[in-house]
Parts: structure tokens; C-alpha cells; sequence
């Protein structure tokens, strides 16, 4: 009972296509030997993060080339791998942006009222192409 209260409870929000791929990435960048380090889901302006090892750095590079990203080199540091200490770097990817939300416009008698028949009366004989009197 306490469990499917906690999964109603901490229902979230749909993931946007941003974050989707995001995540994929983080699959993806997984198997090939780098650790991401941001938060998922991924922060809707935020770049992300990820650390490769020394040793698997230029194959990394080279199959993140490969698929068109160009990732971007944030700093050098250390990372605990295997119980030993070893020097990693730290790179970012640019997603692009999701779409902004499409406004949802009026439409119908609202958005272009319908003129009477009067009104339409009145315009042709001002114009001088309505019946004459």
C-alpha cells in the first residue's frame, strides 16, 4: 500500500523531447566509457556534463564526432575509477532547445465575426454597390 501511494504521490511531469534525448545520451555516452554528471532530468537551460578518463578520451571524442556533436572541454580533474585515482576531463554538450509552446489562437465567430445582413446592406450602399432607392 505504501508503495503505490509513494509512485502517486511522486508522479513526474512528462519528460520534454530535450530531456529525452538527454537521457538517451546518457545511455549511450555510458556504454561507451564516459560518466555523466548531471542531474537527471536535465535542467531545461543547462548543457550536459560528462567526465572521460584519461585513457578513453580520444575514443570518446571520436565516436561523439562521429554522430555530429562537438563537445565542449571544461576542466581537467581526478575521479575515483576502480578504487584507484586517475586524472579525467570534463566536457559539455550543447542540446538544442526545445520548441517554445505553439500559442493556441481563437477561431470561429470570436476570432472573425460574421456581419448581419443589415451591416452588409449598409456597406454596399455607402460604396454605391447595393440597390439603388
Amino acid at each position: 500500500m505504501r508503495l503505490r501511494l509513494f509512485r502517486l504521490v511522486h508522479a513526474m511531469a512528462p519528460l520534454t523531447p530535450r530531456q529525452e534525448k538527454a537521457a538517451a545520451l546518457t545511455r549511450w555516452l555510458h556504454d561507451i566509457g564516459a560518466f555523466v554528471v548531471n542531474p537527471m532530468p536535465l535542467n531545461p537551460m543547462g548543457r550536459l556534463r560528462f567526465q572521460v578518463l584519461h585513457t578513453d578520451r580520444e575514443a570518446v571524442l571520436a565516436k561523439l564526432r562521429e554522430q555530429d556533436w562537438e563537445p565542449i572541454s571544461c576542466e581537467v580533474g581526478q575521479r575515483f575509477h576502480r578504487d584507484q585515482l586517475l586524472p579525467c576531463q570534463t566536457f559539455e554538450l550543447d542540446l538544442p532547445f526545445d520548441a517554445p509552446p505553439v500559442q493556441n489562437r481563437i477561431h470561429g465567430e470570436v476570432a472573425q465575426p460574421q456581419k448581419t445582413d443589415v451591416e452588409l446592406q449598409g456597406m454596399r450602399r455607402y460604396l454605391g454597390l447595393g440597390p439603388k432607392k
